[in-house]
């Protein structure tokens, strides 16, 4: 979000998010309204309460031509959505060298990985080849 966004009701901030994803799946949401499963209560309400301000009513608009049913979720049950919505803080990867090792090696026993690996850089060694004559041919000095 933006710094001006951090600084919105709660009830702004789900908006923020449910809005644009209903814009863009809105030929999807004509043919049948979606159901919006939220942990925010108040968005149950949202067509019936009144208007605050210019904002919101540009969302209404939006969110009028879709008519989704906003369902109410309790965030404990709403797993996927917390999951999402929470950053994961990954301090460390750690990786087993000898096991890479190990794998490299394998791949210079098995027939055929080797047979795809000679494919693949014949492939690009051409690919290359091809690109270097069309950048003389481009570039001819007369």
């Amino acid at each position: 979000m933006k710094p001006v966004e951090l600084s919105y009701p709660t009830q702004h901030q789900e908006l923020l998010a449910i809005v644009p994803a209903l814009a863009v799946f809105r030929s999807y949401c004509l043919d049948k309204p979606p159901i919006v499963e939220t942990d925010h209560k108040r968005l149950e309400g949202l067509f019936t309460q009144k208007m605050a301000n210019c904002l919101l009513a540009r969302w209404y608009d939006i969110l009028a031509e879709c008519q989704p049913t906003f369902s109410y979720l309790p965030g404990a049950e709403n797993g996927i959505s917390n999951t999402l919505s929470r950053s994961l803080a990954i301090s460390e990867v750690t990786t087993n060298v000898e096991l890479v090792t190990q794998i490299k090696k394998s791949y210079e026993k098995h027939r055929e990985i080797q047979a795809t690996f000679a494919t693949i850089k014949r492939r690009s060694n051409t690919g290359k080849q091809k690109a270097e004559q069309q950048h003389h041919i481009k570039y001819r000095c007369y």
